[in-house]
């Protein structure tokens, strides 16, 4: 009886343990205002924006990111070059210790690819953004109809105004 209530007891710690550790792992980043643009229904394609702080004092990459409602989610940099608009897929994304990176429309941003249902504006888009350090974290992206002000688009162009 003793050598079930050692094994029982050494069994709970060692969960609690495990417990503690991702609790505190998953406190070294913090995501805010992550959101989308709604798109219309038609459209397969999806941007997600947020700004993700690494509160640690090592920087950590961002590998991937994935949700249930797109087959596919890349990470992209919009650039500008010899007056032509393009989104150069990003492999990995560093953020620095004690830093923090925007992913904002005209920059970084999550390029959501193939949606798999309607989204609607006042829905949430779940996604789970994996890091080198072994986290993992769930953001659920709020789909909104405001359109950033600074950023005009037309004739198949868009950049600043």
């Amino acid at each position: 009886m003793s050598l079930i209530k050692t094994f029982s007891k050494s069994f709970f710690t060692s969960i609690l343990l495990i417990g503690m550790t991702n609790a505190t792992a998953a406190s070294s980043l913090k995501v805010e205002n992550a959101w989308s643009p709604e798109a219309p229904p038609v459209t397969k394609v999806m941007a997600g924006y947020m700004k993700i702080h690494n509160l640690s004092g090592k920087d950590i990459k961002i590998l991937f990111a994935k949700s249930s409602l797109f087959k596919n989610i890349e990470i992209h940099l919009t650039e500008i070059k010899n007056g032509m608009m393009r989104m150069v897929k990003q492999n990995k994304l560093n953020i620095k210790a004690k830093g923090h990176i925007e992913l904002k429309p005209g920059g970084l941003h999550m390029m959501l690819i193939g949606k798999l249902k309607p989204i609607s504006s006042g829905s949430f888009i779940p996604i789970t953004i994996s890091f080198d350090n072994g986290e993992t974290m769930s953001v659920n992206l709020e789909v909104r109809t405001d359109r950033p002000s600074k950023m005009k688009c037309g004739s198949g162009k868009c950049g600043s105004m």
